[in-house]
């Protein structure tokens, strides 16, 4: 069954009930954004940071929700139906990688940023150098780096949205991305980061309750676990065996690289980290980890045994990645899919907001200051506004023009920042003695890394962010020997 010859089909199942079933919850996040708004202060430290005024519920959750990303129900879904349990090495290997980060440094992050006034995660950054002409640079280099990076990974959230509502509503992906576009933008740009979290954090319950309601649902579908292990090797044998197409070494090699997907995605992501820059307090950074790692083991796992259970009960679709939005449409009540839908917009929303935020601050404040300070005394907030939409719109832009998968355009974007701002990121941390030569080579040696790993196609044995990370490290403590030794 081919899921190109049943759009016009399934287009017409959708009726004004299941358009009324997601507006309503489209609605609910607009007020939420609107109410961000009325309690804002119209001040930078309000828009960027919400006045550091989040408990670690509101932190674990909206870090959480900016984590899933659209990918965990079109992208990882479609992953774990094309790969079968196998799927699960992803989790586990990322797993590793994320608890490690968040046992060692959230705390250390907060109180850092609040010691050192920095406002945005490229401010961090340059924090780690003392001198105001080398901060300026390293504060430039990782705003360019966000703008860049951030942006093609924003543009990956609205392409799942251009699949989704293809899928649901038969439009073109173009206008599908154009609405989300749209919608995000509205509470974003009023609300500032406020609005973001507020929204994250019930976008995180509509996905909670869609995720496991799915699961449910296809497990009953399936006959039950038995039945569906037994289907499943009818099918295809390796679908059922965790380790399917691995070598020991070809294990190893994945298992060190979605490690360090794992910690360099929390090492080098913008609008994951500027979640533990909003906390109240370090005390509050620290506790937040394990509401995150519950909302996002529970949530990936379950989408991960969906798109498993589906091979059995969609044997034969076009693009696995439709496979959610394909299999509501064909077994849910009008109401049901609309909350469905509500589910999917809701982690394409909670991260895509972010992202367009975080660039827009890059944009607008890191990249030139005595600019934004100018604007700022003159417009005030409405010109990091105006940024905000701009920056929403060229990601609308990237994502009409760029065909890739939206997991391919995911890891790419990680790929590339694991191995650039992940290494500065550590060594402004662990406050290692830097320069801002070495700094600046560090995070082009770490990038032109991963893009040449790519490039050569071994990021198919190993995630590019590893070699890119070690080698940037490597290269930094080099310099900095070869420095001090020459100033001795």
């Amino acid at each position: 069954m081919q899921t190109g010859s049943h759009l016009f089909f399934l287009s017409q199942k959708i009726n004004r009930i299941t358009i009324i079933s997601f507006s309503v919850f489209l609605v609910i996040f607009l007020w939420i954004g609107a109410l961000a708004a009325k309690f804002s202060t119209h001040t930078d430290a309000d828009y960027l940071l919400g006045n550091r005024s989040f408990g670690k519920y509101v932190i674990g959750l909206s870090a959480g929700a900016t984590a899933n990303s659209g990918w965990i129900m079109i992208g990882a879904v479609g992953a774990a139906y094309s790969q079968g349990f196998s799927a699960f090495l992803l989790i586990i290997a990322y797993f590793l990688g994320d608890i490690t980060f968040w046992m060692l440094f959230p705390e250390r992050i907060n109180k850092m940023s609040i010691e050192r006034n920095s406002q945005t995660v490229p401010e961090l950054i340059g924090s780690a150098i003392e001198k105001p002409q080398g901060k300026r640079t390293i504060t430039l280099i990782a705003a360019l780096l966000t703008v860049v990076f951030i942006g093609a990974y924003t543009a990956a959230q609205f392409a799942a949205a251009g699949k989704t509502l293809e899928v649901f509503f038969g439009l073109k992906p173009e206008l599908g991305a154009l609405i989300a576009v749209v919608a995000i933008l509205i509470y974003s740009v009023t609300g500032g980061i406020r609005a973001s979290i507020w929204t994250d954090v019930v976008q995180s319950v509509v996905v909670i309750f869609v995720s496991f309601g799915l699961l449910t649902v296809v497990i009953i579908a399936g006959g039950g676990i038995s039945n569906i292990i037994t289907a499943l090797n009818q099918i295809d044998p390796q679908l059922t065996q965790i380790t399917a197409g691995f070598t020991n070494w070809t294990l190893l090699a994945f298992m060190v690289g979605f490690f360090f997907w794992g910690f360099g995605f929390d090492m080098s992501q913008p609008q994951m980290l500027v979640r533990l820059l909003a906390s109240k307090n370090p005390k509050e950074a620290r506790q937040a980890r394990w509401v995150y790692l519950s909302y996002v083991y529970s949530t990936w796992t379950a989408m991960v045994l969906f798109g498993v259970i589906c091979r059995v009960l969609i044997p034969e679709i076009d693009d696995p990645e439709k496979v959610l939005p394909f299999y509501a449409m064909q077994n849910f009540d009008p109401w049901l899919v609309g909350i469905i839908l509500a589910g999917i917009f809701s982690v394409i929303a909670s991260t895509a907001d972010s992202q367009i935020l975080v660039c827009s601050s890059a944009l607008a404040k890191d990249i030139s200051p005595t600019w934004y300070q100018k604007m700022s005394q003159k417009y005030g907030m409405r010109y990091q506004q105006f940024i905000t939409v701009l920056v929403g719109v060229l990601a609308f832009i990237a994502t009409i023009s760029i065909s890739s998968t939206v997991f391919a355009l995911v890891l790419f974007a990680v790929g590339a920042l694991t191995s650039s701002l992940g290494p500065a990121m550590l060594i402004t941390l662990l406050k290692r003695r830097t320069h801002y030569l070495a700094l600046t080579i560090t995070m082009l040696v770490g990038l032109i890394t991963a893009i040449v790993w790519q490039i050569l196609g071994y990021h198919e044995i190993i995630f590019e962010g590893f070699p890119g990370f070690i080698i940037a490290l490597l290269v930094h403590e080099l310099l900095m020997v070869s420095l001090f030794a020459k100033q001795r």
